[in-house]
């Protein structure tokens, strides 16, 4: 059984993420000593359950940790999550075979899993399906593109999804040594490039029937909600960025105006009101990404998380523009969260908020 770390641990571990941080985004490394630490502290076993060797950690905890580790490092965090949703899809299916044999390799770190599903549910354009599953003798031919998979020359599986035909759709164990399984370069971003998220072109890939955890169904990804206890994911990482900016902040405030100090309290006082919404929300039951108020609270945190950050560029004054400070990271990693897997409601909701008048001075 796997040692159980102390409640410590993780805070130790977190100040040595935190100080590679700046390198892993000015270099777009990918995080291999931030990995290790994690490894150290046990998260890589937070989110796997008791019986595949995890630790079990209550929901609520782990989306804590993933907050706190997006205020040290973004990029790790995205890493983790992705990782963790792909063990929330194994961990959904039960008892298939080959999602217990990974969820006891990931448990210990053995397999390096990540997720690969935004071709249908937020990458889909013209209503082209991007990847397509034939049906085969004993399984699925795959012929097509997942367009974003962070850790994709990294990981060894894939939890991935496809369309079947006829509005169904297939969610599969995509093993990244299959033949005809090609990671493309990864294209260079604003910020996050040492995540490792590339497209992987998939061409008459074979899936056998047993590597497949859910559907033909239209609701094959719905899989994810028999062991999904956290509904509020995409929240919980900008507020960790609007934290790191704003502990960020503080440290700016010697000899500064009142007026200066009073704002960034405000924010503070602004964050710790919209945290304790989401995850009141977050906990609770039956909801889904079209509720209206996961919509607000997921476009209320991607503002204040570019809100705090800008605070914190306006403080640093001309050092925020340089490459290593941490001001200029704060603010390209707040811009990612406008990107990442919106859909129109959020897209729309937050528009409506950026078109909002501000007061006359």
């Amino acid at each position: 059984m796997q040692n159980v770390p102390r409640p410590e641990t993780f805070e130790s571990e977190l100040k040595t993420i935190e100080a590679l941080a700046a390198a892993v985004d000015e270099h777009g490394l990918w995080p291999a000593g931030s990995l290790k630490a994690l490894q150290r502290c046990g998260a890589l076993a937070w989110s796997v359950p008791k019986a595949f060797g995890g630790s079990g950690m209550p929901p609520l905890q782990i989306h804590r940790r993933y907050q706190q580790l997006a205020a040290a490092c973004l990029t790790t965090a995205l890493i983790l999550t992705q990782r963790d949703a792909a063990v929330e899809f194994l961990a959904a299916a039960g008892a298939h075979p080959a999602a217990q044999r990974l969820l006891r390799q990931a448990a210990f770190h053995r397999r390096m899993l990540s997720i690969g599903i935004s071709q249908v549910t937020t990458s889909t354009r013209h209503g082209r399906a991007a990847l397509v599953a034939e049906p085969t003798t004993g399984g699925f031919r795959m012929d097509g593109y997942i367009p974003w998979a962070t850790s994709a020359h990294h990981c060894t599986d894939l939890v991935a999804a496809a369309d079947a035909g006829d509005g169904n759709k297939i969610v599969f164990i995509l093993p990244m040594g299959h033949p005809g399984v090609e990671v493309q370069a990864a294209k260079p971003m604003a910020v996050l490039n040492g995540s490792d998220t590339a497209s992987v072109r998939l061409t008459a890939v074979p899936i056998h029937s047993d590597l497949i955890l859910a559907g033909p169904a239209p609701d094959a990804l719905k899989i994810r909600a028999r062991r999904r206890r956290f509904t509020l994911n995409t929240c919980v990482l900008p507020l960790g960025v609007a934290a790191g900016a704003l502990a960020d902040a503080r440290s700016e405030l010697v000899s500064r105006s009142r007026v200066c100090r009073d704002t960034v309290t405000k924010l503070q006082k602004e964050w710790r009101q919209l945290a304790t919404r989401v995850y009141r929300h977050g906990m609770g039951t039956a909801v889904v990404a079209s509720d209206p108020m996961a919509v607000e609270l997921r476009a209320a945190c991607n503002h204040l998380a570019m809100r705090c950050a800008l605070a914190t560029l306006e403080l640093a004054k001309g050092r925020g523009l340089q490459a290593d400070h941490a001001a200029q990271r704060r603010v390209r990693e707040a811009m990612f969260f406008f990107v990442w897997s919106s859909p129109n409601s959020v897209i729309e909701q937050t528009l409506a908020g950026l078109a909002v008048e501000p007061p006359i001075c």
